[in-house]
């Protein structure tokens, strides 16, 4: 069966991905004297001397990014709509993980040393976005699943 709406979320969900791991997250204002930094996926990039410190922020978002080629492997599942409807599931854990784990290492590392404010950007809230898409498509799945279970049995 032709996937609908799920291929749409999934795809919606690929795209948040990207943002996420592209977009800067956020701007780390000093409260004294010296220019903003700017955090990205890769890491703080320095305003004042240009250079990049924390690299391992890199970590967590590469994993996000992964998540952008779980999708396109998931919409290709359609076949199989309950190995379909299990991997959303289990990307939907892991992309929670992920997050989490990255929002504590950015406040643990930059927020809490240092005298800074933060001010977030739209790319903080896109896995959570990417998270509400992937539960729309594991319902559209299911509606599939019903659907066809539902014309098997009038056979």
């Amino acid at each position: 069966m032709i996937q609908r709406k799920q291929s749409i979320y999934l795809f919606l969900c690929i795209v948040c991905f990207i943002i996420c791991a592209v977009a800067p997250f956020g701007v780390l204002v000093p409260n004294g004297m010296g220019a903003n930094s700017t955090i990205n996926g890769i890491g703080v990039l320095d305003g004042d001397t240009g250079a990049l410190s924390y690299p391992y922020f890199g970590i967590p978002m590469f994993f996000l990014a992964l998540n952008a080629f779980w999708s396109l492997a998931i919409i290709f599942m359609y076949k199989n709509r309950k190995t379909q409807a299990f991997n959303c599931y289990i990307q939907l854990a892991a992309v929670l993980v992920e997050t989490i784990v990255s929002g504590a290492l950015i406040y643990c590392t930059c927020i809490d040393a240092q005298e800074v404010t933060f001010r977030p950007s739209f790319a903080l809230c896109t896995p959570i976005i990417a998270m509400i898409f992937l539960l729309l498509a594991h319902k559209g799945i299911m509606d599939d699943e019903r659907l066809v279970r539902a014309a098997d049995r009038i056979r």
